[in-house]
């Protein structure tokens, strides 16, 4: 009996020491940021850093192809596809921008690298639009996005495609 229950226990315990399950996502909290990785069947994709703020879903995504702002409300009813073209300000720098239309949301490429770089030390990003001005607060968002970038550079390095060898650590 107590062998029975000795296998019981290990074979319920396995998955937690087995490799990462492809839904499993580990976060890491840096003040109000959730970093985050994003794998699809086992390939590295991105990093994330999310919040909310004034009843909004706030996201950068660092992928291969550069830095993407996500901003979502449920508030908001917007023809999906449709360009809205915004002003992003984040302290003295500033630089025009496309936001693409989601039914509650838009995404915005971020390819000013000096605008890039002044979210760091800016205390928040303005995003004009003909109806409104938001705001994104980025407290905590210098440590935030140095661990951003850190996840991303060594998630990329680790990724299969890479070393076939290794598995992924998926490490935030």
């Amino acid at each position: 009996m107590r062998i029975v229950a000795v296998v019981g226990l290990v074979c319920l315990s396995l998955p937690a020491f087995g490799a990462p399950q492809a839904s499993e996502r580990q976060t890491v909290l840096i003040g109000p940021w959730t970093i985050s990785t994003t794998h699809h069947a086992d390939k590295f994709v991105s990093c994330s850093m999310n919040r909310s703020a004034s009843d909004m879903e706030i996201t950068f995504v660092k992928k291969q192809d550069g830095l993407l702002l996500t901003l979502d409300s449920p508030k908001w009813k917007l023809e999906r596809g449709k360009t809205y073209t915004v002003k992003l300000l984040a302290g003295p720098r500033a630089a025009e921008a496309k936001a693409l239309a989601e039914k509650t949301g838009v995404t915005i490429a971020f390819a000013d690298g000096a605008l890039n770089d002044r979210l760091r030390t800016a205390n928040v990003l303005e995003i004009r639009g003909e109806g409104a001005t938001l705001r994104v607060p980025l407290d905590k968002s210098a440590t935030a996005f140095d661990r951003l970038e850190s996840c991303f550079e060594r998630n990329i390095r680790e990724s299969p495609e890479t070393n076939p060898f290794v598995a992924p650590t998926r490490k935030p």
